[in-house]
């Protein structure tokens, strides 16, 4: 494994000294396709990640941390963007996710250089952002719409769990019509996806982007998707309430997970 707290210069960021090497890899590589997984079935993948990455690499800055997670974020997105490629407005989606784009590249340079002491704080307003995700959803109107996408995208560029409610919230100003509601969806995720990539770029020359762990995380996250998008089509869909269940569990145990790396961890 990697230990930051024993720095070594790589590429102008303090870095670590691989113990077992392929071992890391075989161990970051399972974990991105569980997280794969997960993400596609119940959701939170950041939740499942965070502490994961934390507890396997202490003392990572928090951009570090963010950065990668975000690498293997982009390749899950690949799959969902080619099977709906011929459903996406492109030219309309870009347009209208302008004020997003900016917001997501301050988010993104804000925390890529921040002490690991805020990944705490982060990860309890990201939970407590999806909680209400639903309600400050059904306030964005087309007043304020361009504020609301740069608040968006500030979100997504610091963790942006939970975003894909308040990206359909956005979009639906665009696309009222009940009938447009499975377009919209399609839409949001292909915006999230360029949310990503905007994110990705802004890490990688912040310098955080480490190829010992992105490369394991992005190809077990790109696995873990398609297995996840694949077990989707046989398993029963869960219930509202089951889902809500399921979320506040995943919220409570990053939380916790995190405090313990952050102030109880030797």
């Amino acid at each position: 494994m990697h230990d930051f707290r024993r720095p070594h210069k790589v590429q102008g960021r303090e870095s670590f000294r691989l113990i077992d090497p392929s071992f890391q890899f075989v161990l970051i590589f399972l974990a991105g396709g569980l997280v794969g997984i997960l993400s596609v079935i119940v959701g939170g993948g950041m939740f499942f990640s965070i502490p994961f990455l934390q507890w396997l690499f202490p003392g990572a800055p928090t951009g570090v941390i963010v950065g990668n997670l975000k690498a293997g974020s982009f390749f899950r997105g690949i799959g969902s963007t080619w099977s709906t490629f011929r459903e996406i407005d492109f030219a309309q989606n870009l347009k209208i996710s302008a004020s997003a784009f900016v917001g997501t590249v301050v988010g993104a340079s804000i925390i890529a250089d921040i002490s690991p002491n805020w990944l705490f704080p982060a990860i309890v307003f990201a939970g407590a952002l999806s909680l209400a995700a639903p309600k400050i959803a059904q306030w964005i109107s087309h007043r304020h719409f361009h504020v609301a996408s740069l608040l968006t995208g500030f979100y997504a560029g610091i963790l942006g769990a939970g975003i894909g409610i308040l990206l359909i919230a956005l979009l639906r100003l665009k696309y009222p019509e009940d009938a447009d509601i499975a377009h919209v969806k399609i839409q949001a995720r292909f915006v999230e996806w360029v949310l990503v990539i905007v994110a990705v770029i802004t890490h990688a020359v912040h310098g955080n982007l480490v190829a010992a762990i992105w490369i394991p995380w992005s190809l077990g996250s790109l696995l873990g998707g398609f297995a996840g998008g694949s077990g989707l089509k046989k398993l029963v869909h869960l219930s509202g309430r089951t889902q809500k269940i399921v979320l506040y569990i995943t919220i409570a145990l990053a939380i916790a997970i995190t405090a313990y790396n952050s102030f109880l961890r030797d």
